[in-house]
């Protein structure tokens, strides 16, 4: 039997080695769902079930808010829910995950993407289906798909296609979406972008991209893009808003209850304003900073408890914070509906423009009369006089 103390954790855990308390406080199933992770969990997975035309879907936060957390759970959840289909039919994918590579020199590089999409489809037959340059795109003694150095971009691109068609997946998610176009001037960012497209099209098979707020450049320089585009914002949590200050301190107070300490931390109490200051109100980065601390308080003599010197030790600088909430908030307004974007919608759509307001002047007018002539007719009765007073006497 299990004893679990008031602070939520196994106490036989306080008289383990440091590493292995650190494992329990970094393991998968210490992940906490909150607010705004549950919102864009929900979201994403109506989108991937149901992309309703979509060819792309993008989820977009700043760097730190959770992305690649969100992404693990959504494959969790798509994998579970489709075990059994799976079962009936071996061949078939319900969701391919990728990482999109970042570029050491000069752009996005598309050979060695196809290649990493090829191997995570793990299409068998390969060997058997790909012939375009002989032994190029083979299966290795170990069963593992191996790509030589002859393989070209046209060729990884057309097995990546096929193996995408026959294994049929829901989505192909990539990770780090907005490496494809880092360093990209704005024609290669275009050809990236009717690159997506036109592998969409091919293939029948949406993308989600997970990314940061860089992903708005590429809709604004491809309206055709866009125009298939479903964006999902996935945002840090707001100082301004009290609802949202609540959930960041709850956040902070069940993190401090998964630390096996003698002495629980009083994180929620007395330092949550120094952890929303360096995290900007990202629960990504709060939970990889605290881990840095707690790994820290326990090489401290074993730690007793995690104080504010640990946090301030592992904490990022105020001039990084300071970056990184420029970026987010500058994302922020672009997804942000205003009443100053809504009026500057309205002047462009012709709203204001002396023939629009004649136009609906002449509306209204016609609508008023007509109203009036629909009175009139329902209050005159056929064969009926009106009341009138008749003379009397001689």
């Amino acid at each position: 039997m299990v004893i679990m103390n008031q602070s939520g954790f196994p106490r036989e855990l306080l008289d383990q080695p440091p590493e292995v308390r650190l494992h329990y406080f970094k393991s998968p199933g210490s992940t906490i769902m909150h607010k705004n992770l549950k919102i864009a969990f929900n979201q994403a997975c109506r989108s991937i079930r149901e992309p309703a035309g979509a060819s792309i879907i993008l989820i977009i936060g700043p760097s730190g808010v959770g992305k690649t957390t969100l992404l693990l759970l959504l494959t969790k959840k798509i994998l579970e829910e489709s075990l059994e289909q799976m079962l009936d039919n071996p061949a078939w994918i319900p969701i391919v995950c990728v990482e999109a590579p970042a570029p050491g020199k000069g752009s996005f590089r598309w050979k060695p993407f196809y290649k990493d999409i090829l191997i995570a489809v793990d299409e068998p037959g390969i060997d058997y289906k790909i012939n375009y340059e002989s032994g190029s795109i083979r299966r290795g003694n170990d069963g593992k798909i191996v790509v030589t150095g002859r393989a070209t971009e046209d060729s990884l691109r057309l097995a990546m296609e096929n193996a995408l068609i026959h294994r049929k997946p829901y989505t192909l998610a990539v990770d780090e979406f907005q490496h494809i176009g880092k360093m990209a001037g704005e024609q290669l960012l275009q050809a990236h972008m009717d690159c997506v497209k036109s592998v969409v099209n091919v293939t029948k098979v949406p993308w989600t991209g997970f990314g940061t707020y860089q992903l708005l450049d590429f809709l604004e320089l491809s309206p055709q893009l866009s125009r298939r585009t479903k964006t999902i914002h996935f945002p840090r949590y707001d100082l301004r808003n009290d609802a949202d200050i609540k959930e960041f301190k709850r956040v902070l107070q069940q993190l401090q209850y998964q630390m096996p300490l003698a002495e629980t931390p009083r994180l929620k109490q007395e330092y949550w304003e120094f952890c929303y200051e360096r995290s900007i109100g990202n629960i990504g980065t709060l939970i990889t900073w605290l881990t840095d601390a707690y790994d820290l308080c326990l090489s401290d003599n074993g730690g007793n408890t995690l104080t504010l010197e640990h946090l301030k030790a592992t904490a990022k600088s105020a001039s990084e914070c300071q970056k990184m909430a420029s970026d987010a908030i500058e994302g922020e307004e672009k997804l942000t509906d205003s009443d100053k974007k809504s009026n500057d919608l309205r002047q462009k759509l012709g709203f204001d423009i002396e023939e629009t307001k004649k136009h609906k002047e002449g509306s209204a007018k016609g609508g008023k009369q007509l109203n009036n002539n629909s009175k009139s007719r329902q209050t005159k009765q056929p064969f009926k006089r009106k009341a009138t007073r008749d003379p009397v006497g001689g």
